[in-house]
């Protein structure tokens, strides 16, 4: 194909032939100028359309070949899309199912939580009362060993209280007698 080019541009560099009349030179130069313009024409052209026959080719098979992978990639991203949207509708379907689902588990918490705070509640009232009692009961055996003391320190203060008034009134020798026949009971 270059060789084609190259011979018709020798052909038309061999074309020129000198004219012998200035008009018939104008003449023939605007011809000649048309034939190379023409040829520089035709030589463009041929080399545009050379490079767009050695070059597009490889690149519409790259743009081809990229469009292709577009289309897979958005094929799969697709199946992907409508996948999540049955998922989400299939979701959406069952929401109030899901939603009656989640009030009833809420509902079951709630009553188990109830009874669980109803049994700590009494475990603690039990607890308190038990700790009651024994606080009660442990005042109640000091009160009474309170009271025994402050009633063992009166009567010794009574009984001292009657001892010294009989001292007091009666004789020594009387006690002496008295002190003398309680040791001789004692002996039989």
């Amino acid at each position: 194909m270059p060789c084609r080019f190259l011979f018709l541009f020798l052909l038309l560099g061999a074309c020129r032939l000198p004219a012998q009349e200035a008009s018939r030179v104008e003449a023939a130069q605007d011809d000649n100028n048309l034939i190379w313009k023409i040829a520089n024409f035709a030589i463009f052209a041929g080399g545009i359309g050379y490079a767009i026959a050695k070059l597009a080719p490889s690149f519409f098979n790259a743009r081809s070949a990229d469009i292709q992978n577009a289309i897979r990639e958005s094929t799969g991203l697709k199946m992907n899309a409508d996948l999540r949207y049955s998922e989400i509708d299939r979701k959406m379907a069952n929401l109030s199912s899901e939603v009656g689902k989640l009030r009833a588990e809420a509902q079951g918490e709630m009553e188990r939580e109830h009874a669980r705070m109803i049994a700590q509640t009494q475990e603690e009232i039990a607890y308190i009362q038990r700790s009651t009692a024994a606080e009660i009961e442990a005042l109640r055996g000091e009160g009474v060993d309170k009271l025994r003391v402050h009633a063992t320190q009166q009567a010794l203060a009574l009984a001292e209280a009657r001892l010294r008034a009989r001292f007091a009134s009666t004789d020594q020798t009387d006690l002496f007698n008295d002190f003398v026949r309680l040791v001789e009971r004692g002996k039989n």
